[in-house]
């Protein structure tokens, strides 16, 4: 029984020792390799070609659901400022041809 105990505690000290090693940043040591290999959008305003060359990672039942409401949040955010400065501009446009 003794030998089970120990057995058991040397596990959880190894788990807990696993644990913490993985928690903390190590000088010198790269950041850990990740299975996705989707390019965010770029910064700054968007063209046409940005949205045509975005791919998505595929995960088991379609694409990387993060990887596509960040891409469908920035393409919200660009339209919305496009939209505000189109009908900024036919508004500024107006009043000067009632001048």
């Amino acid at each position: 029984m003794i030998i089970v105990g120990v057995v058991v505690a040397v596990l959880v000290l190894g788990a807990v020792a696993a644990w913490a090693v993985a928690r903390v940043d190590v000088p010198g040591v790269p950041d850990a390799v990740t299975t996705e290999s989707a390019h965010p959008l770029p910064a700054g305003p968007l063209t046409a070609g940005d949205v045509h060359d975005l791919r998505f990672d595929q995960a088991v039942r379609g694409y990387r659901m993060a990887q596509v409401d960040q891409a469908l949040g920035r393409l919200a955010g660009e339209l919305a400022e496009r939209d505000a400065e189109i009908a900024r501009l036919n508004t500024a446009a107006e009043h000067t041809e009632g001048h």
